[in-house]
Order: C-alpha cells, then structure tokens, then sequence
C-alpha cells in the first residue's frame, strides 16, 4: 500500500479495509445495486436454485396453517422486503390489518406499497426506508398491536451464527409480548443439491458474484479488471455453509483510491457465506434469541423450511 491516499467517504474506507486485510473481503450487500439485484431475480428463476420456487411452494400450500398462529388484524413487519411478493402469498390467510416492509430503496419500496395498497384495499401498507442495519422504528400508534416478523428468503443463513442470534435478538424486542417471527431456512441437504445451486450451467451465479467488484469499482472510482477474477462457492459440509469467493486468476495489482492493492494468482476475497440449518439447528438459533420454535413446514423433498418462532415470556 503507498502513501497517496485522499480524502475518502467511511463507506469507501469500508470497502477499501476489506481490500487490505489478511482475508480480502467484501460485504454482501454490494452484491445489489441494479444490475446485481436483476441478476438475483434470474437466479431465482434457474432450475439448479431450487430455495425460491421451494419456499413459494411451502407457503402457498400451509398459509392457512401458518395462519393458525397470527392473530387477525395484526402487525406484519417485513425487513429488506425487497419488491413485497412473497408476503402475498400469505396476506390473505393472515389478514393483517398493517403491514410494513422496509428496504434501503426508498423509490422501490413506494412502488411496491402502492401495488401492495391497491390489491388489497383493506390492508394499511406503512414502508419505511432505512438500512438495513439500522434498527426498525414502528410509529407509536402501532405498539399496543401483536407485531410478528416475516423474514423469508433464508437470509438469516447470511449472517455469521452470532449475527443471525444478534438479529433475532433485536426481532425479539421489536414484536414484544405475545409476538413471532415467521422465519425461511434453507436446510442442510446432499452437497451435489447445493453446489449446483450455486455453480449453475448458466453462469448467471458467477455474474452476480462478479459484479460486486463492478458496484465496488463505481463507489470507488476504480478499474479493477474483473476478467481477472473469477466466481468460486463450494459447499464446506463441517461449518454447514456455502463459502463464495472471487479468486484471482493472476498476480496483479490494483490501484484503488490511491492505494495499491496486490492480490497473488488463486488468492480469494470473500463474498458470501450461506448457512444451512437443521431443524435442531433453528430451534437453537431460535432459543438463544428468546423465541421458541413452534412449528416448521417443509417441501416433500426436505430442501428448505418455513419455521414460526414464538417469543417466550419470562414471568
């Protein structure tokens, strides 16, 4: 690294500091400016990726089960609700009477509010734009209903095991007494299903995994050649995820914001990991955040769960 660096903005220093440390990383949420999050959507249209198709299958088959455990005219809070599609599948079995999505995309978020208010007159649609890091803040008006959270997409499998009990932790205050998270978990399955899932004939995967360093080079004003990179995600069966890497296919260096950055031929920068679950493994999760794991539903084939977490009430 040399000395010329410049003034830069904290979520430059962020991404610059995964660049330089011992394991290069950078964080997952770079995978989603526009271009990435459209690739997403055709990876979730992919025969070999199987969790998007398999969870709409299991909430359209138990969504009046699952609404066996949420209250009428209740509270749904939706975080990084994205364009709002799954939780149709379940608004009229649970009839909620508000329902609020949060997204970082403001512009996206009303979009899907007015679609979302204008299919279901009786439903009170409330987005709030915020990271997704930051804590949710429900208006005043809201904390006397039952609030439950509905967290699909087994994204809590992209947090490290201390994150995603942070995250439920933080789920478990935000529904109070009497509230539950509605949770989708991939499950962990035969590594020949996974690895295909995520090194699909295609390439589309390997396109998405790729053009975080294009997000990255635009925040950073830099040209980081992304043909000398390439998409790797293996399944590592003892920590129970799939691990996603893009890895140098040559000795090079690269100048970003003033800096030097050499990367030696095979070394990796990790993307992406993806935890999978037993169902042992959810009840845990869920115990060690507050809630208590109530019920799962699962695909005929075992491939992925919907899970209702009911949050304990100490006396």
């Amino acid at each position: 690294m040399n000395s010329k660096a410049q003034a830069i903005s904290q979520e430059q220093q962020d991404i610059l500091d995964g660049l330089t440390s011992e394991q290069k990383h950078i964080n997952p949420k770079y995978f989603y400016d526009h271009r990435g999050s459209k690739l997403f959507e055709q990876i979730t249209e992919l025969e070999e990726y199987y969790p998007t198709r398999t969870e709409l299958t299991i909430l359209h088959e138990y969504a009046q089960d699952i609404a066996q455990y949420i209250q009428k005219d209740s509270l749904i809070i939706e975080p990084g609700a994205g364009n709002c599609t799954k939780i149709e599948y379940l608004l009229e079995a649970l009839h909620p009477s508000v329902y609020v999505p949060q997204d970082v995309s403001e512009e996206f978020l009303q979009k899907s509010a007015a679609r979302l208010s204008s299919r279901y007159p009786w439903l009170h649609v409330e987005p709030i734009a915020s990271d997704f890091s930051e804590p949710i803040v429900l208006p005043d008006k809201y904390q006397n209903m039952q609030k439950h959270v509905f967290y699909p997409g087994s994204t809590i499998g992209n947090f490290e095991p201390d994150d995603a009990v942070q995250f439920l932790k933080n789920m478990h205050i935000l529904v109070g007494e009497n509230g539950g998270v509605i949770l989708g978990v991939d499950l962990h399955k035969d590594n020949d299903i996974l690895h295909a899932a995520y090194n699909d004939e295609e390439g589309i995967t390997a396109e998405f995994n790729l053009n975080t360093l294009r997000h990255i080079n635009q925040i950073l004003g830099s040209e980081i050649d992304i043909t000398n990179f390439k998409h790797i995600a293996l399944y590592n069966p003892q920590q129970q995820r799939i691990e996603m890497y893009l890895e140098s296919r040559a000795e090079q260096e690269c100048s970003v914001l003033g800096y030097t950055i050499a990367f030696k031929q095979g070394e990796l920068i990790h993307t992406e990991h993806s935890y999978k679950y037993t169902l042992d493994g959810i009840a845990q999760l869920a115990e060690k955040a507050g809630f208590r794991l109530q019920k799962s539903w699962l695909d005929d084939d075992d491939l992925f769960s919907v899970n209702y977490l009911q949050r304990i009430t100490h006396n």
